[in-house]
């Protein structure tokens, strides 16, 4: 038995899968203004990075289990753990900022009192 229609031959293509930039998808910083406790900000930046950490590492797999050879394989990691690297170091940085800040918005009506009673003291 013949078939009616050819099949299609599949062409081979010479680009390799490449994991997505870490430019292309970063973790977006919660909207300062917008929440009003510095908690909820940094919750939002944590759960942000876990979402696209996550996301990232699927389709840096996907893209590693079609790979065609070993060395492209390790080169899709190598570019995943580049990029989960500087965006887990962003969202550090950012995470430092916040409490850094809250700290000192929290301490600074003591802060004042303390230098006050100081200078109470040193003029005695």
């Amino acid at each position: 038995m013949t078939e009616t229609t050819p099949k299609a031959k599949k062409a081979k293509t010479t680009a390799k899968p490449r994991a997505a930039k870490a430019s292309v998808k970063t973790a977006k910083a919660a909207p300062k203004a917008a929440a009003k406790n510095p908690i909820e900000v940094a919750s939002g930046i944590i759960v942000t990075l876990a979402r696209t950490n996550f996301e990232e590492s699927v389709e840096a797999a996907r893209a590693t289990m079609k790979a065609g050879s070993i060395k492209t394989a390790v080169e899709l990691q190598n570019e995943l753990v580049r990029a989960t690297i500087k965006r887990n170091i962003d969202a550090a940085r950012e995470l430092n900022e916040l409490t850094v800040t809250a700290v000192r918005e929290a301490v600074s009506p003591y802060a004042a009192k303390f230098t006050e009673a100081f200078e109470k003291l040193r003029a005695a």
